[in-house]
């Protein structure tokens, strides 16, 4: 059968078989419909539901916030004139008072009900006045565990006039809810006014009202929508009849025409593709023919010109991907051929690097698949991070990652990107451990590093193989850095200081000498930035704590990430959950790295092990040695027992 009596005698049959099934799938072809558009008025509806959910429960609880707010201003200005002019307070009289109880202890109300109430506290946490008579007398520091975000507003609030914010609670009924505090100072007195509210107590009645207008506008719905279908089932298929016999008869003409059209040009195709497939990309065919047959030809005239640039433009890619792997340069190279030259410019970056402290002791006993599951769990949240921070991973070797920010698209704010992205990487391992713990691996502390300053970025290897790298003493002088951030910390550069100093923390200002750098360099701890990211790492304890008696320990040298030796000699007479003051014999070195193990009563090592750095090395008046140890890497279970030895447990 030759290719136009095909044509012709499929398309009959195909318009036949149309005409016939459309009768018979009618009925299918509506109940979808119908389906479909129930489903759809249903889903619209919800959204529409869920909408109005979201912003009544926002209006609603900024009109909680704002009567919560209110009421603690009204009863900081009552409070203020009954207290004016006083020196002193009693607590006891101040609680007989029916007035200042009254005003003290009154209820916050809703639109459905008692919402909160308002209490009274001093500037060290203690409860003065509270709707509770047996709270009065407590600190608030006793709920410090139980209720942290609670505590953090309250201890706020004693150096700040006006403190708000959330915590969340367990109500009797078990469920988890919210509650909205405002705390504001009495001018003039050492009292806090506190006002506190249930805060879904103004929004949860009326959205139950939204929800059930929503089921009945919903089930409106579903019997108008059922009523339409039944309509159109009728027209639908009253239309269809008469439309497909006029259909058939006009098709069957038409069908003769377009087959003689397309029968002769997809034979000049054929021959066309048959030359391509042998390599001839040059290969042409006539345009002629229905539209969408020119359409095609013409395609096809200008597939070898595709084929050609497609080709090039893969093998440029494959070379491209075999060279780089950090996507940001990447889209550079592909979008400029010239970008693989090899070569560099001068130009100002931040630089970031990372290391895990004491990693190489901590795995020293590990399986070798364990030391791939740990390393590959840290290093992929790591990564993760930096690309969300636009960064460009220069190098991983092991646990140390060295990454840089402004280069190869310029960033105006790659130092404080730069910051940013290595407080989150810190915040980022508790998670981290909380993994590990769960899995029985290491405790894991890192140090990280940022330094702002002109390098040469660009193109560094061969033909062969090339690598998009930083090289100049900026990025040696990070690595200095990066030395003395201990387990937890963030230290930066006095460049990168000057550039983000309006947004960051600084906990604390060191001085170090290092090796190769004419003059002492100072160094800043970051521990929080705002703007915004919005960051902020935990605080530890770091306050030595003396020892009502020497505690015997096993302190081991630590040279290049090689233990090296132990001292005769060791003992802890200060303690905190951060560093240790220690006596011993033997040396000791300013920044060695030191492993540290507890003794059990039979003077045997515990388990578990601290990692350390000596920060300071003095000898006292009254002979001996001393040095100061601040800890990079403690497992949870010893930092418990830091607590008990230290009284914080």
């Amino acid at each position: 059968m030759s290719m136009r009596a095909y044509l012709i005698f499929s398309y009959v049959i195909l318009i036949l078989l149309l005409s016939l099934g459309m009768w018979a799938v009618d009925e299918f072809v509506i109940d979808r419909m119908e389906a479909s558009n129930l489903a759809f008025s249903e889903e619209g509806l919800m959204k529409v539901t869920t909408s109005s959910y979201q912003i009544a429960r926002q209006i609603l609880t900024e009109y909680g916030e704002a009567v919560v707010e209110d009421k603690a201003e009204d009863v900081v200005r009552d409070l203020s004139y009954l207290l004016k002019g006083k020196k002193s307070f009693d607590y006891s009289q101040m609680r007989r008072d029916k007035v200042l109880r009254a005003l003290c202890t009154q209820e916050i109300p809703s639109r459905h009900g008692v919402a909160g109430y308002v209490d009274l506290i001093d500037n060290k946490g203690y409860a003065v006045l509270h709707p509770n008579r047996d709270i009065e007398g407590k600190n608030f520091q006793a709920w410090q565990e139980q209720y942290p975000i609670m505590w953090d507003l309250v201890r706020q609030s004693f150096t700040q006039p006006k403190v708000k914010g959330y915590y969340t609670f367990v109500d009797t009924s078990n469920h988890t809810r919210e509650k909205f505090m405002a705390l504001r100072q009495v001018p003039g007195t050492p009292f806090i006014v506190v006002a506190v509210v249930n805060i879904d107590d103004f929004f949860t009645p009326v959205l139950s009202r939204i929800r059930q207008a929503s089921l009945e506008v919903v089930g409106d719905a579903k019997v108008r929508i059922k009523d339409h279908a039944a309509q159109m089932d009728y027209q639908v298929k009253a239309a269809g009849l008469v439309g497909g016999l006029v259909f058939c008869l006009l098709a069957l003409f038409s069908g003769f025409y377009f087959a003689h059209a397309i029968s002769r040009p997809i034979l000049h195709l054929r021959r066309g593709v048959e030359e391509v497939g042998e390599g001839n990309f040059s290969v042409s065919v006539p345009e002629r023919g229905a539209r969408e047959v020119i359409h095609l030809a013409h395609s096809f005239n200008r597939l070898g010109e595709k084929l050609t640039d497609y080709i090039a433009k893969r093998d440029f890619i494959r070379d491209t991907f075999g060279r780089y792997v950090t996507m940001e340069v990447v889209k550079k190279l592909l979008e400029d051929q010239s970008a693989l030259e090899l070569g560099g410019e001068t130009r100002e970056v931040s630089i970031l690097m990372s290391d895990i402290r004491g990693f190489t002791a901590l795995t020293a006993g590990m399986a070798p698949e364990e030391v791939i599951t740990f390393l590959n769990r840290y290093l992929g949240k790591m990564i993760e991070i930096l690309v969300d921070y636009h960064a460009v991973i220069d190098e991983i070797v092991g646990d140390g990652i060295l990454a840089f920010f402004g280069a190869p698209e310029l960033q105006e704010d790659h130092p404080v990107r730069a910051v940013a992205c290595a407080l989150e990487m810190q915040a980022a391992m508790a998670g981290i451990n909380q993994a590990n713990k769960a899995d029985g691996l290491p405790h894991l502390e890192m140090g990280v590093a940022v330094n702002t300053g002109q390098v040469v970025v660009g193109n560094i290897g061969s033909e062969k193989r090339a690598k998009y790298s930083v090289v100049g003493a900026h990025v040696n002088f990070t690595s200095r850095i990066e030395s003395y951030a201990l387990g937890g910390q963030v230290l930066i550069s006095e460049d990168t200081y000057q550039e983000v100093k309006d947004f960051i923390t600084v906990r604390d200002i060191l001085k170090a000498e290092m090796k190769g750098v004419p003059h002492p360099a100072t160094l800043y701890e970051v521990g929080a930035m705002t703007g915004p990211y919005n960051i902020t790492l935990p605080e530890k304890l770091d306050i030595l704590i003396p020892l009502p008696e020497k505690l015997p320990i096993h302190l081991y040298r630590i040279h290049e990430k090689i233990v090296a030796g132990g001292v005769t000699k060791a003992w802890v007479t200060h303690l905190c959950e951060t560093g240790a003051a220690i006596g011993y014999e033997g040396e000791l070195a300013t920044w060695e790295d030191v492993k540290i193990h507890f003794l059990d009563e039979r003077g045997r090592e515990e388990a578990g092990k601290i990692f350390g750095k000596v920060i300071a090395v003095q000898a006292p008046p009254d002979g001996g040695q001393e040095a100061s140890i601040r800890f990079t890497s403690v497992p949870p279970e010893i930092t418990l027992r830091i607590r008990e030895m230290a009284g914080e447990g």
